[in-house]
Order: C-alpha cells, then structure tokens, then sequence
C-alpha cells in the first residue's frame, strides 16, 4: 500500500499514515488542505518497471490527483527529508523539534472508497448533496462537521469509535444543562500565541474550553462523558494526557488567564458616566479598550481617564449647570418670586402614618414636586410607592448600595442607581446584636405571613401565597408533594449578596408553585394515574439545553437584560434557545425550562404563567 506523512508546522508535529489504497490517498488529497505537496522517487518504479509513473493503469488515480497540483519530487528518507524541506521553507532553526503524533493503524478498519465518499457528498462533488448537511442540525458548521466528516473518512479503531458511541448515548440521556462547546482551531491558536498576537477575544476563547472542560469534570453526569473523551482527543491530536493531569493544568490556565484578562461580570470596567455628558461620547472614546485587561494592571491608565472625564464634567457644570438650574427655577409655576432656586429634602416621607395610605399621600407629593420643576431628595422605606401609577417625568431613582463581606451583606454607604425595595431589616438586626433565637423567629413569622413578598418583592400582607379555591387532601400523594414544594418554597432563605440568583430562586419558587397546582388541578378533573412533577432545570450563560429535550415538549422563562421575563413553549428548546441569544444585547440570557407531556400542556402552562407572573410581581 501507499504511505503519507503529514506536518503541521504550527503545532510541530508529523504523523505516517501506511497501508493505504490508491482510492483512500486520493481521498485524503482531496479533503485535506496542504500548501506544500512532494511525492517520493519510489512511486516512479511501479510493476510495470516504467519511469513514467501511472502511463500503464496501476497509478493512474493517483497520478492524475497530483498532476493537477504543484508538486517536487524527493528521495532519501521520508521523514528525515520532509522536517528539513518543512524547515527551509518556514526558515525554522535546525534546533527545532517535531512531535510524532502517529496513531497506529493496527485493528482500524479501511477508509471509505473514494466512490463511497463521494456520493455520500463527504468529498465536495457538483450536483451530488452532502450526507452530513442533511445529517447533522443546521447550525453544525466548521470544526465540528470538519471532525465527523473525517471519521467517516477514516474509521478509527473499535476501542475509539466504542467510545465516540458510548458518549453519544450518554450525552443523549443527560438531564442537566451542557457547555456551549467553543470550538476553535488549535493550529490558529498555536500560531497566534507563537507570534504574540492573541487579543482578549482568542484569550477568551481559550478560557471558555478550559472552563467547559472543568464543568464537565464538576458535573457527576458530565463527567463520565468527559473521561470517555479522552482517547478520542487521544488521536485527533496524537497527545494523550492523563485525566487528571487534564483538569489540572485546565484549573491552573484558566485561572492564569483569568488573573489577566477581564470578564463580563466585572463592574469596575463600565464606560464613564455623568448625567451632563452623552454617553455615545464615552462609548466611542473608551470602548475599544475598557473590558479587556483587568483593571488591577492598568490601574495608572484608569485613574487618568477618570481624572480627565472628571475634570471635563466639572467644566460643563460650572459653566451651564448654574444657568439651567436658575433658568428651571424661575420658570417653574410655582417657583420663588425672585427666581431662587426650589430645593427639598425629605427624609422618611409619611413614615409615621398607616403604610397603605402614607404610601399614596407620599407619592401625590412626590407627583406634584416633579411637575412644578422642584429639585431635591426624598427617602423612603414605602416599598409600595414604586407600584403607584404615578405620572413623572424627571424623577430618577436611586438605592443604597452593598456588597458582601465575609458572607454578610453590608451596605456600602454609596448611591446607586436603580430600586431597592430590601432594608436589610434581619441582617441589621443581627448586626446590632438581637439574639438570633428573636432573629430567626421574626424570619418564620415573615415568611409565613408575607410569603408572597418573598417572590414579588411587594410589602402587601393582603396578597395571599397561594389561591384559596384549590381544595387540597392532605392525604392525597399528589397533595403531599404539593404540601412540600410549598413548604420548600416558604422557608427557602434567598442569598442577598447575589441578586440574580435571587431573582431566580424566586421565579423558581413561582413557577414552580403556579404550575404544580395547575397540573394537580387536571390530575384531579381527568383522574389521570400519575401527577406530573414540575422540575425547573435552569440554563445560565454559555449553556444550552441538553439533547434529551429535543423533541420535547417544553416551557421555559427567559430573563431579558431589563430584568423582565419572557414566557414560551416550544417543541425544540435549543433552536429557541438560539433564536432568543442571537439578538442584540441578548447573548448571555440566562433560561429556566421545564419539560411536560404533551404541547397541549405546555401550552395551558405558558397561558397560566404569561397570565400570573405578573400578579406575583415580575
């Protein structure tokens, strides 16, 4: 048989391939790319005992391959002659070494004949459709198609392909959310990281796989995929690598580029902003490279920036804030008669009244102080103000920051921007040194009453938890399991340092409960043998569905960057997924699905969720 050696210069490797036919050669000519082609004199003497190579049938495929290409001929030693040509080529020093990656070819079976592959469509073929578009979803592009189409080409050994295989099944059955699995050429990186010219966005590639290969390992269900991985990666990259050595030296690197480089999550990187100056104009002068490099090594650079947009805020405000405010004041209907400028303070507004009506006394003063112009700033514990239908136009929130210090949640004494309807009572209250037997009743006696502020964030005791037609046996199987999930959802403490994972345990608990009994409810109308459970599986950024959806039917919440839901069903959860993060601002959207049987269902659910999550307070 034939024999190839490929090199890759930018990984420094070289395989030999032998025992090859004349169909599977030109096969592999045909769907490799390589920019430098030499065949070997010993292909000149063949049965015939002829020079001109392929004139007399044996050859004559293969001949034809390589004549339509630039070709050299050498001799001597295969390996030895092709690592000098590859280094006279890429001017390579002698020193330099090349990695031998060969798999061995012993118990593999034959690649496809060259008239297999190409009505298949595996080899590019005009007027002949490909297998693997038709095969393979619609979104299946680059390495990966790349990676199947060769195994097709090129079966592996049994013990490789009964692993492929058993990780397919696997990951068929898994019920947990999967990493997007980034995919990246590893050549192009070699290279990149070879000449020193990896930006953030290679480096951030790189961190992904890393951090996708260590949730995997974290995962108990993903992890037996992961170990069945490895002597697949064995041979499409000729470097076996112990598992744990793997995991490792993943932890180590990604942390390493995580010291450097900066992520999404880090708020001490947004654009300047100062209400006086358009923020288009700080979005063209710093986004180019804000967000990059963690702040902790350009710390010099920053302070400059902040310095000089300081400074051109301090000018723009004391040559026309003065004017406008006097202008404002002067022209307000109710404004001094010699144009001083109207300026209140309030702290704790109607706070020594009954809550329901202090709440609307507070917001009709509030009301009427935004239409006569007045500026100022009004405090208050009233949660309920920010549910008045009130009609503002300048009035901008604020709330008192926090952050978490050794597990507690502390304020920072700094304004922010936003709403905050959490004082902060319990954690204060310990923090004065109430003893927290009094602590943790006062939370019993809150949870029970106020339930529903737990998942509304509304400070309304007559909104009850839970709707009072719905006639529950405690008896009943299907009534226990409804007793615990409202049990769970009523003593379930929300971690406040957190307040995405807030919010979702909340629309958890919600949907959770909304859905349980509405499905409790038909177990009883239809009499049906078995109480589907509602189980909320959740889908964070760079996550996706598992494939045990596909199919499916299901109902899922997406929460939108302006922290609003989105309610759905869908038959195929995935390409949904995909829909929703493909607009803009939208990558990152984090999903909370779960599956029930039958759309019918899920549309009944997806009705009663768009109609009640907005009554529980989202």
């Amino acid at each position: 048989g034939y024999c190839i050696i490929s090199v890759l210069e930018t990984m420094k490797t070289y395989s030999a391939e032998d025992g090859l036919t004349e169909e599977a050669l030109v096969t592999k000519l045909r769907t490799c790319r390589c920019h430098h082609l030499f065949l070997h004199t010993s292909l000149k003497h063949n049965s015939s005992g002829t020079c001109r190579w392929g004139e007399f049938g044996e050859g004559g495929l293969l001949w034809g391959e390589c004549s339509a290409r630039h070709f050299e001929w050498f001799e001597g030693s295969p390996v030895n002659e092709l690592l000098f040509k590859v280094k006279e080529l890429y001017s390579l020093d002698d020193k330099v070494t090349f990695r031998n990656v060969t798999v061995s070819s012993e118990n593999r079976p034959r690649p496809l004949h060259l008239g297999t592959a190409t009505q298949i469509g595996a080899i590019p073929t005009e007027g002949i459709p490909c297998l693997l578009k038709v095969l393979l979803p619609s979104n299946c592009t680059g390495l990966p198609v790349v990676y199947v189409r060769d195994l097709l080409l090129n079966p592996p050994a049994y013990v490789i392909a009964s692993r492929i295989q058993a990780a397919c099944k696997l990951m068929s059955n898994v019920t947990c959310s999967i990493p997007e699995f980034t995919c990246v050429s590893s050549a192009k990186l070699v290279k990149l990281l070879e000449l020193r010219e990896a930006n953030h966005i290679e480096f951030c590639k790189i961190k992904s796989v890393l951090d996708e290969i260590l949730q995997m390992h974290k995962n108990s269900e993903l992890n037996e995929i992961l170990k069945l991985l490895m002597d697949p990666a064995w041979v499409a990259t000729g470097l076996k690598v112990d598992f744990e050595t793997l995991v490792s030296e993943c932890e180590w690197v990604s942390r390493r580029i995580g010291e450097m480089i900066s992520s999404d999550g880090e708020s001490d990187q947004k654009m300047s902003t100062y209400p006086i100056i358009p923020s288009e104009f700080f979005e063209d002068m710093e986004s180019s490279w804000k967000g990059r490099v963690r702040r902790i090594h350009l710390e010099e650079e920053f302070a400059e920036v902040e310095r000089a947009a300081e400074a051109l805020s301090l000018a723009i405000t004391e040559d026309f804030i003065p004017i406008i405010l006097r202008i404002k004041a002067t022209t307000a209907p109710f404004g001094g008669p010699k144009g001083e400028i109207l300026y209140v303070l309030v702290d704790e507004i109607c706070r020594g009244t009954e809550t329901a009506k202090g709440t609307c006394i507070a917001g009709s003063i509030v009301e009427t102080l935004d239409t006569i112009g007045c500026l100022g700033m009004v405090s208050t514990h009233l949660h309920g103000i920010f549910n008045l239908p009130l009609t503002t136009k300048n009035i901008v929130h604020k709330a008192m920051g926090t952050e978490c210090v050794d597990g507690q949640t502390k304020p920072t004494w700094k304004l922010i921007d936003g709403i905050c309807k959490e004082s902060l009572a319990f954690e204060t209250a310990q923090r004065e040194g109430i003893p927290e037997t009094l602590i943790q009743r006062a939370e019993e006696l809150y949870f029970s009453v106020y339930a529903k502020d737990a998942i509304s964030g509304r400070n309304d005791k007559n909104l009850e938890m839970f709707p009072s037609d719905t006639s529950v046996n405690s008896s009943n199987e299907a009534s226990d399991q409804l007793s615990v999930i409202r049990n769970r959802a009523i003593r379930s403490k929300m971690d406040s340092a957190n307040r995405m994972e807030v919010l979702w345990k909340e629309v958890e608990i919600a949907v959770t409960i909304m859905c349980q009994e509405k499905l409790y409810e038909l177990y009883k109308i239809k009499g049906t043998s078995e109480l589907a459970e509602i189980n909320c599986v959740k889908i964070s950024a760079r996550e996706q569905p598992p494939p045990s959806t596909i199919g499916a039917s299901s109902v899922y919440v997406m929460l939108r960057p302006d922290k609003k839901l989105y309610v759905g069903e869908t038959d195929d959860l995935e390409g949904r997924v995909r829909a929703h993060r493909s607009k803009d601002g939208m990558r990152n959207a984090p999903f909370l699905y779960f599956l029930v049987p039958g759309k019918s269902m899920a549309c009944q659910l997806e009705t009663l969720l768009i109609n009640q999550l907005p009554n529980h307070g989202f």
